[in-house]
């Protein structure tokens, strides 16, 4: 039986099995051995002999390019290990196949999301002055999710090294080097660019269909003879072939490229906790001042108490303002049912809302600002608000609820119309206790069923609206997403759930201000961010 072979870093490790072998190195999958302190998971090595102090230079340099290179689409490196005749690489071991075997099995549309991943990937290394050098399908690992990682720096080249190979001598593989590299020019992001146009090829051999025409011209500009001709950059690649930027790099890239992103999130976070607090402050006046009958000043005081406890702790402000509310109900001789409906649709949607979304635990109260927009002639733009603001659950699930709240005050505080329909019910009795309250509803709904159908509509319309907004925010299309959600609103207010002429009017003009509020914003913070 063959002996165990150990290496030892700032980890111990088993080696298991041999799992690929190149010209000059061979990698192995290994764990961390017994009682060794290791992440608990397979990791691959690579061993690369070393015969003279020019070779271990070599290796530990490849080893500290990869190193500095923190990306999804990277293999990531966990430490390089010097020893006395091998140099050992210890890398996170990814499950799965290279990228030549993988494809086999993938249509057009995989194989451009492989390329496109494989862009990403170097738009992040290009701005750490990386080229890679051997791009290949072989060098691209595919794991069980279907993301591609970038593997093999072994000949990388990094800005302000001095090149450890003769001019003129070309690195890379035949079949995938670019021309200039051929006749003696540096290496440069267009002569990557040039290897993953000669990968595309490679991977759409195969394929039996006609390709979409911006794929051929990506593969067509990627590989011209001409530099000139091909794409400037990576994300410029990116862009050509999806029709998308980088979506990935800007989390990744060194401190300084960081710091617009992390402003426009810093904004994003206080505009959430600004709207949150808003909220509060609303919801205190009223329990103030309706509800607990204080005075105008006592009521200011609660409301700019429970804004500033808003903005700091969203969701216990919210869930101590539910509990608040359903106290003051019962003390003032609410019903038991309104007393306890207003802590179990409170309590439920901040706990199991924020649970469902992270763009909802920022704004827990979120769903109360349709009464107050309402009032200012902003109701009805209401989703974009959330479509802007969280993902697309979150967004879905803060219209339909905002929906909810605003038809519900005003059946029970407000002139008993649906807004935006002009449909008339009952006012809700608030004295109602929780039996009659169920009856009341089921009314409510056999009525709404029977003879104005479009008042459910509205809800998913709210809905619809948010999660395309969302959507558009999220793959970088805002422009497509507020163009197609205000589209959708004015043809579902106008021909669906509006049944007056006043009503369909401040439907759209709410709708209209919304929508230019949005677009001038989101405009001004894409040109913050550059």
């Amino acid at each position: 039986m063959a002996e165990t072979r150990y290496i030892e870093g700032q980890g111990r490790y088993e080696l298991a099995e041999m799992v690929g072998r190149g010209g000059f190195a061979t990698v192995w999958r290994a764990r961390p051995a017994p009682g060794a302190l290791g992440r608990g998971r397979d990791v691959a090595i690579k061993i690369i002999p070393v015969y003279s102090e020019g070779e271990r230079s070599r290796a530990m340099r490849e080893g500290q390019i990869a190193e500095g290179l923190r990306h999804k689409n990277i293999v990531e490196t966990i430490e390089i290990i010097p020893g006395d005749y091998e140099v050992y690489l210890v890398t996170e071991y990814v499950h799965g196949l290279p990228l030549n075997e993988a494809a086999q099995a993938y249509d057009v549309e995989e194989v451009i999301e492989a390329l496109a991943q494989i862009l990403e990937a170097l738009t992040y290394a290009h701005k750490q002055g990386i080229i890679h050098r051997d791009i290949k399908p072989q060098n691209a690992l595919v794991d069980r999710k279907g993301r591609v990682k970038l593997t093999d720096f072994g000949v990388a080249y990094r800005h302000g090294d001095t090149r450890l190979t003769q001019v003129g001598f070309a690195v890379g593989t035949p079949g995938y080097i670019a021309p200039e590299i051929m006749d003696g020019a540096d290496p440069s992001e267009l002569s990557d660019i040039y290897a993953v146009g000669a990968t595309a090829r490679t991977l759409l051999a195969h394929q039996p269909d006609e390709l979409p025409p911006r794929l051929r011209e990506f593969v067509d500009r990627a590989t011209s003879p001409n530099p000139d001709h091909r794409p400037r950059n990576a994300r410029a690649a990116l862009k050509l072939l999806t029709g998308r930027r980088g979506s990935s790099t800007q989390a990744t890239v060194s401190e300084p490229d960081r710091i617009p992103d992390k402003v426009s999130r810093r904004i994003t976070d206080h505009l959430l906790r600004g709207a949150n607090g808003a909220a509060a402050g609303w919801l205190g006046y009223l329990l103030g001042a309706q509800i607990m009958q204080q005075d105008g000043a006592q009521a200011a005081g609660i409301a700019a108490g429970l804004a500033v406890l808003g903005y700091l702790l969203p969701r216990i402000a919210a869930l101590g303002l539910v509990v608040a509310l359903a106290v003051a109900l019962l003390k003032n001789g609410v019903g038991l049912g309104f007393a306890l409906l207003v802590p179990a649709i409170g309590g439920t949607w901040v706990i199991a809302g924020s649970a469902m979304s992270g763009g909802v635990s920022k704004l827990p109260l979120g769903p109360v600002l349709g009464v107050p927009m309402a009032a200012v002639g902003l109701g009805a733009g209401l989703p974009l608000l959330f479509g802007a603001l969280m993902r697309p659950l979150g967004a879905v699930l803060s219209a339909v609820a905002g929906a909810l709240f605003l038809v519900g005050y005003d059946l029970a505080v407000g002139d008993a119309r649906v807004p935006y329909s002009g449909v008339r019910f009952d006012p809700i009795p608030a004295s109602l206790p929780i039996p009659d309250l169920l009856d009341w509803t089921g009314r409510i709904v056999e009525y709404v069923r029977e003879s104005h159908p479009s008042f459910a509509l509205l809800f998913v319309l709210w809905a619809v609206m948010a999660g395309v907004v969302s959507l558009g925010e999220w793959t970088g299309r805002w422009i497509v997403g507020l163009l197609v959600a205000v589209g959708g609103g004015v043809f579902g207010y106008a021909l669906v759930i509006s049944e007056n002429p006043n009503a369909r009017g401040q439907a759209l003009i709410s709708l209209g201000f919304a929508a230019i509020m949005y677009g001038v914003l989101r405009y001004l913070g894409s040109r913050v961010r550059g």
